[in-house]
């Protein structure tokens, strides 16, 4: 056989190869790595350690897939994530504005409640969130969603932070009116805090499923996400999702 067929037939060799293959590689990954918020206990904490993060490694576990966390503020991974840095990130609401942004699959982690706090000595007049319009100061954390009436409602001043304990710390000396947490980071944070007795559950705010959100710009999301999916399936029918969770938050 002269080299021209050689070549010729190891050429076609490599065609039939490609062909015999998985259209992607997706489905021999048993690894991924995902970003994770460092500043909302008990789901999320700065030891890459929390409700979320549990949840998340056992319903890949399930699936045979290794989780790797990067820790940082929420509001850096959701960018980095968006650009396709990672796979995913969490704790992401699912509402309109991420939607945008994310790939969201079926299975939530979880639906958590938001509410409104304030100061005992500094009451407001609104009975509910949806009658905040008087130019209250509310404290928000950079990049969270609470709800798309909150972020659409220009009657109030919106404060953004980095962090739970700095909105606390606002809300005590007089700088904010009111604000937002999801009850239990509140129950968590809170104790931690000199003073915080003061600080009373006003009313609700929004309910949010939360998720993972995906990359729309990383090749691998679409099979991660659609793993998770199962594997969190298998969590909530064997009753584990609950487990974990316990009385922080609905499945």
């Amino acid at each position: 056989m002269n080299k021209a067929c050689v070549a010729t037939t190891y050429a076609l060799a490599l065609v039939l190869c490609a062909v015999s293959l998985p259209a992607t590689a997706a489905n021999d990954l048993t690894e991924v790595t995902l970003a994770a918020e460092n500043s909302w206990p008990p789901f999320s904490k700065a030891d890459g350690t929390g409700l979320s993060n549990q949840i998340v490694r056992e319903a890949y576990k399930s699936q045979g897939i290794e989780v790797k966390y990067v820790v940082a503020p929420y509001a850096r991974q959701l960018i980095a994530t968006q650009n396709g840095t990672y796979v995913g990130v969490f704790n992401v609401t699912k509402q309109p504005s991420t939607e945008r942004n994310f790939l969201f699959c079926k299975e939530r982690l979880f639906k958590a409640t938001t509410a409104y706090y304030i100061h005992e000595d500094k009451p407001l007049t609104a009975q509910n969130f949806k009658n905040l319009n008087s130019g209250e100061r509310v404290g928000l954390i950079i990049g969270y969603e609470y709800g798309p009436y909150i972020l659409s409602n220009l009657g109030v001043e919106k404060y953004a932070v980095s962090n739970q304990t700095a909105l606390i710390r606002m809300l005590l000396v007089g700088r904010l009116d009111t604000i937002i947490m999801f009850d239990a980071i509140a129950q968590y944070t809170l104790p931690t805090i000199p003073g915080s007795h003061k600080i009373k559950r006003a009313f609700d705010g929004e309910h949010s499923d939360i998720y993972v959100a995906f990359s729309k710009r990383h090749k691998d999301a679409p099979y991660f996400c659609e793993k998770l999916d199962q594997g969190l399936k298998t969590l909530k029918e064997s009753g584990r999702l609950q487990e974990i969770l316990g009385q922080q938050a609905i499945p």
